[in-house]
Formats: C-alpha cells, structure tokens, sequence
C-alpha cells in the first residue's frame, strides 16, 4: 500500500500479528491435549516469538536460513507450548493452513 507512513505500516504490522495469532490459538484449540499456554496471550507470544525468528534469519542472510529457522521455530514451540517434536510439527503445520485460510479469506473481507 503506498503512502502508508510509520503509523499504517504500525498497523500493519499490529493486525498481522493478531491474525497470526489467532491462527495459534486455533491450532492450540484444536490439537489434542493441554498445552502450557493455551491462551490467546499464549498464542501472541508463540505468534511474536515465531515472527522474530523468521524475522531475524531473513535479515542475517544465513545460508538455508529458512531450514533452520524452521528448526528453531520447533524448537521453540516444543518449549513455549511444552510438546514434543511431533507435537511441535503438527501444531507448525495446523498453524501454516490456518494461517493460509485467514491470508485468503481476510483481503477479501477488509
């Protein structure tokens, strides 16, 4: 969007982490058993924990940085929600489709 100034791309940058989030949090919903932080305010610090690192290997320009972000982001996920590595896949990849399903239907709605 052009024009936008500090205070849109704030905004942006605002709403994309609560659609994000909620992408979490219906994944924690939805996968069985009780994680630690089943919370929306355990889906905002999953979804700004997991934006860091992506966020940070992209700007380091590491060789397979998105590999091993990957990696770290399971590693996280694994701690902040208290799963295990399978855990931790599944819940990456329920994350990933609701993720997907809002980036389709949001631009259409707003």
């Amino acid at each position: 969007m052009p024009g936008l100034g500090a205070v849109g791309e704030i905004a942006k940058l605002v709403v994309g982490w609560l659609v994000s989030a909620f992408a979490v949090w219906i994944a924690l919903k939805l996968y069985p058993g009780k994680q630690k932080r089943e919370s929306f305010g355990g889906a905002l610090l999953t979804a700004l924990v997991g934006a860091l690192i992506f966020w940070l290997f992209s700007i380091a320009k590491v060789p397979l940085g998105t590999v091993i972000a990957l990696v770290v982001w399971l590693y996280a996920l694994k701690k902040i929600q208290g799963v295990g590595w399978l855990g931790a896949a599944a819940l990456a990849v329920l994350i990933y489709i609701f993720n997907a399903l809002l980036g389709f239907f949001l631009p259409t709605i707003l």
